[in-house]
């Protein structure tokens, strides 16, 4: 839940300029953005799994469930691929909702990396004494979030109604679970990425458990998700000298333009021979995104 609100406005910076996409992301943006939503949530929503995991993702302690540790560390990159070969071959859900799935799943992938050099630096510095690493990781992703949406509309949102359309993944506002085509689109390319995969009933918590939390996040209630008061945090967390996070967003944003474009063509040609995957995968390596910059570093 951290980073999920970096996300979702990422996903609409990438939809603000869909002249730099291909027609067919373009056009599924301006057709299904709420889907192009439900890709970039996919990897958080496990953390909606129930009462227990909301009050976790609320209190930001940074637990990652099975299916998030999945999809964020395992073998995203070959989940993203299957679901793309699904979409070429017209399988389980409309072509539009397709791309614009696709459009969020590897936003969000790409932005995460670019983020990672960021969130390592502050918590070198910024970890406080006893503190985890996970909840340190989602204590700085929730405050850089803040600052990331109060940069673009002059408020974090939160505390206002004007937030739960940021976290809207569907087309109809409800309660309501996934879809049987979206959730088949998920099954199997879970099963394929990583041999394992939720039921729909587990999805559908997801589902329920965010749209729950956006209605409290929307409500007065969210006041208490609210940035720091302090100034201070503005320029240790988010801006600052060797620091930016809005420059990171973008440069994944760069790379997740530069991905769909490869992606496009392989949907193009229904192409998913060895070779094909191999130069994607050359674009976004397979794994997580510390595993991703150890070994761009080394």
């Amino acid at each position: 839940m951290s980073a999920l609100l970096t996300h979702l406005t990422a996903v609409e910076r990438l939809a603000a300029h869909v002249n730099e996409l291909p027609g067919e992301f373009a056009r599924s943006l301006g057709e299904d953005l709420e889907y192009a939503r439900f890709g970039a949530a996919l990897p958080e929503l496990p953390r909606f799994g129930g009462w227990s995991m909301g009050l976790e993702a609320w209190l930001a302690r940074g637990s990652r469930p099975h299916y998030s540790e999945l999809m964020a560390d395992r073998a995203p990159v070959a989940f993203g691929l299957k679901a793309a070969e699904l979409v070429a071959n017209g399988a389980l859900i409309g072509v539009e909702a397709g791309y614009a799935f696709l459009a969020g799943y590897f936003t969000q992938l790409c932005v995460t990396r670019s983020l990672e050099p960021v969130v390592q630096q502050v918590l070198a510095t910024h970890r406080k004494q006893g503190e985890s690493e996970n909840a340190a990781r989602a204590r700085i992703e929730w405050t850089q979030s803040l600052f990331f949406m109060q940069d673009l509309h002059g408020s974090p949102l939160v505390g206002t109604p004007a937030v739960r359309a940021k976290l809207q993944i569907r087309k109809a506002s409800s309660v309501k679970g996934v879809g049987r085509g979206f959730y088949e689109l998920i099954r199997v390319s879970s099963l394929d990425a990583f041999g394992d995969a939720p039921s729909k009933g587990e999805v559908d918590v997801w589902m329920r458990g965010l749209y729950l939390f956006s209605l409290a996040l929307g409500s007065p209630l969210g006041r208490l998700k609210a940035l720091p008061g302090a100034h201070l945090s503005a320029k240790e967390l988010y801006r600052g000298e060797g620091l930016d996070v809005f420059a990171a967003v973008d440069k994944g944003l760069d790379r997740a333009r530069e991905a769909l474009t490869l992606l496009g063509g392989m949907i193009r040609r229904n192409s998913w021979s060895a070779r094909s995957r191999g130069k994607f995968l050359d674009l976004l390596p397979e794994g997580g995104a510390a595993k991703v910059l150890r070994a761009t570093a080394a």
